[in-house]
């Protein structure tokens, strides 16, 4: 027997474990209805039950994902994997711990409460328990990282949210990156936008959609809800390094299957004790990546091995020594150290001569997020929902919702710091840390954020902008509000997001999902005019022909759309040419060049509007024209034989990656405007494209006076497992543009149900 086995029915007694750990709540049983499309149908005579079996479900679909994700929140990846390629998993150790995770997980446990205790040990033991009865079905590497305690799953939530989201979308790898190349110094208030380099542009490629209808928006009279988050494709795409991102569905039901409690369904990361985004039959939210930078890199200047200036004078920075192990190539461990060093602000992350960097999150003193999303979720109508979202445990995330009672909320949620003054992008670079008067030590309570309930246009609308623009006619007005809090910008996603919203006073649900799956580039609409008419002036017979593709396409990027590859290709070139000048109204994500009108927040609908110069466009256009025509024979190649949806699976370790698709693909980047985003990389053979993340989970939900009903889709499946049916079964839905019905009754589950499990 091997010593992970050993230690395995050490730690683990069938049948009894789970009983053992929840003793203080009694040992109930549960079941599991598996339907075809892997979707756990989770029930349980109480909220721990349920919980129980969620770990245990997520186990089944994801456990070789889970564990890794939970190895790498403990700062213990090379320990169990080795130290990985270019040293990443010790990189991401260093900095695990540099980030205090698995200390402060520790903390959480006890701060967070009983039941939030009581919750996160359901979890766990359904996880350990599904490990204990299938441990032949899971590679010894990954056994290593069992048993799953508690504090591993508040860890995870740090690593993912706090230190992964947060950070990316506050943009610190990319200003992190750049202060070391010595390419950016520090800002402050009062400096001009340009000083402000890397700003925000491509800080983060996760974005989301959600829209919210009241019943007046509705033909049915209905509350309509719309959860569209953007995310990588987890495990299940080409790229490795992306499970942290991987989403899970399940359904959990509390109470009697046929009148229950609870009957609700949605998303979670694995290894998370509560759904993320979801919906009952009473209340629905889905969450969109924020403007919110709540994740600062204050510059530091050194004044000795251990000091830095502070407020005129050298102060002592907070010294500890980190420890890691590394698993070597014969087996054996060897203990690495490393010094932890810590201003006022937070961990130092980096120095350059006698500059250093240290970072300072919000959220840190937020222990409790898995109580406050039962509370969501528990939710009967609004005021109950914002009694429990008002704990602000979350440190992001925008929150659009809807409910039976036909009420609809957009909120900008999370952990806004307060700050002293001045504008967003005062505050978007790398910021002075040797002074108190840039140290935030406050963030602003649930009543001061911007939000919009049960606006005049009876929608509610975000993809990632600005909360200005959140509903039409406006409510949410920048002037009431301070500068600091978010930019007054729209970007072309969300333009087209509220153009369609707009477009006529009410839909079904059905006419809703058309919008929804819209791939038409409003980026093309915006330059496509100037563009054409540049060409056919030229007198080239090459930019001749391009405008006549050009002209002849739909605007769409759909599998067997002609002309948006052109397009593409076009854009691609000329944008990331330096001599092109470049766009300074729109810069929170993109640098797009200069456009003929800038963009206008008084006009946030309608601009920005066409090419800011032409010469180089067309001469871009013949140059990308020749080359396409070289390479795939045509100009007008279809957009689905070029971009392609490939899914994998893997070996048992995880290491290989197996392809298991190459659909032609329906979608395009951000950057392009479609409400349907798909991120696209070139191939290994440099001819077609990729997709690794994007449009993945979608719910579309309808609140009936009988409760809800809803329509999912997760687009590259809802199991990772090496081998699994379920990576490519729900593919076929993406490429229609379809939604699967989501199983709300128990008639309906035993009908689908492929297996049924007790726990």
């Amino acid at each position: 027997m091997s010593n992970t086995l050993r230690r395995l029915r050490h730690w683990f007694v069938p049948g009894a474990c789970a009983c053992a750990l929840l003793a203080p709540l009694g040992c109930l049983g549960g079941e599991i209805l598996w339907d075809n499309y892997g979707i756990p149908h989770i029930y349980g005579e109480d909220v721990p039950t349920v919980i129980r079996g969620f770990g245990y479900a997520q186990m089944e679909a994801h456990a070789e994902t889970l564990l890794g994700n939970l190895a790498q929140a403990r700062g213990r990846l090379a320990e169990y994997f080795g130290p990985g390629a270019g040293n990443a998993n010790v990189t991401s150790d260093i900095q695990v711990h540099t980030f205090g995770i698995p200390e402060r997980a520790a903390q959480w446990l006890e701060k967070g409460g009983a039941l939030q205790r009581r919750y996160l040990e359901a979890a766990a033991a359904g996880m350990n328990e599904y490990a204990a009865a299938h441990a032949n079905t899971i590679d010894p590497v990954f056994l290593q990282v069992l048993p799953i305690v508690p504090e591993d799953l508040l860890a995870g939530f740090q690593n993912t949210i706090t230190f992964t989201f947060e950070s990316q979308q506050s943009n610190v790898p990319n200003l992190l990156a750049a202060w070391q190349a010595g390419q950016i110094a520090a800002i402050g208030p009062g400096a001009t936008l340009a000083s402000s380099s890397l700003r925000f542009t491509q800080a983060a490629h996760n974005g989301s959609n959600g829209w919210a209808l009241g019943p007046a928006r509705s033909k049915d009279g209905n509350a309509i809800l719309v959860g569209n988050p953007h995310l990588p494709w987890g495990n299940n795409q080409p790229i490795p390094g992306l499970g942290l991102y991987q989403w899970f569905e399940a359904n959990l039901v509390v109470g009697d299957p046929s009148n229950p409690e609870l009957n609700a369904q949605g998303v979670t990361f694995p290894g998370s004790a509560f759904l993320g985004i979801a919906y009952s039959d009473d209340i629905g939210w889905t969450h969109t990546n924020n403007t919110i930078k709540n994740a600062d890199l204050y510059e530091l200047t050194l004044t000795g091995p251990s000091t830095y200036l502070w407020n005129g004078q050298s102060r002592q920075l907070q010294q500890r020594t980190g420890s890691i192990k590394v698993l070597q190539s014969d087996g054996s461990l060897l203990t690495q150290t490393f010094p932890i060093l810590s201003s006022v602000h937070g961990p130092l992350v980096a120095q350059r001569g006698n500059l250093a960097l240290a970072l300072k999150v919000a959220g840190l003193d937020a222990p409790s997020p898995v109580t406050q999303y039962w509370g969501m979720i528990r939710a009967h109508n609004l005021r109950e929902f914002i009694e429990a979202n008002s704990e602000l445990q979350m440190p992001f995330f925008n929150v659009v919702y809807a409910d039976r009672d036909g009420h609809i909320m957009y909120l900008f949620g999370g952990l806004q710091p307060v700050r002293p003054g001045g504008t967003f992008y005062d505050w978007a670079g790398i910021i002075p840390g040797n002074t108190s008067a840039t140290l935030w030590t406050q963030t602003l309570p649930w009543d001061e954020l911007p939000r919009t309930i049960d606006p005049p246009g009876n929608f509610v609308q975000n993809s990632n902008d600005a909360p200005w623009t959140s509903t039409f006619p406006q409510t949410v007005l920048y002037s009431k509000y301070p500068n600091w809090i978010a930019p007054q910008e729209m970007d072309l996603r969300p333009q087209h997001s509220a153009t369609f919203l707009l477009s006529q006073r009410q839909f079904s649900a059905d006419q809703i999902l058309v919008g929804k799956m819209s791939t038409h580039l409003y980026l093309a609409d915006r330059l496509l005019p100037d563009l054409i008419a540049a060409a056919r002036r030229s007198g080239d017979p090459t930019a001749a022909a391009a405008a006549r593709v050009l002209a002849a396409w739909s605007g769409d990027a759909d599998a067997a759309s002609r002309g948006a590859f052109l397009f593409e290709a076009w854009y691609d070139a000329y944008a990331g040419n330096p001599a092109v000048p470049k766009d300074t109204t729109l810069p929170l994500y993109f640098t797009y060049p200069a456009f003929r009108i800038g963009y206008n927040p008084a006009d946030p609908l309608h601009t920005p509007q066409g090419l800011g110069e032409t010469t180089i466009a067309v001469q871009t256009l013949i140059g990308v024209a020749a080359q396409l025509q070289q390479a795939y024979g045509a100009l007008d190649v279809a957009w689905g034989d070029v971009h392609k949806t490939v899914l994998v699976t893997h070996d048992p370790t995880m290491q290989s990656v197996i392809p298991l698709s190459d659909d032609p693909l329906s979608g395009a980047d951000d950057v392009f405007g479609p409400v349907r985003t798909v991120w696209p990389f070139p191939a290994p053979d440099q001819v077609h494209v990729w997709s690794y993340g994007g449009d993945g989970y979608v719910q579309l939900v309808e609140f009936t006076p009988r409760g809800s009903k809803a329509r999912a889709l997760l687009t590259y499946g809802n199991f990772s497992r090496p081998g699994s049916s379920h990576i490519t079964d729900q593919l076929p839905l993406f490429d229609a543009k379809e939604l699967r019905p989501a199983l709300r009754s128990r008639a309906a589950v035993e009908a689908a149900a492929v297996s049924h499990e007790s726990f």
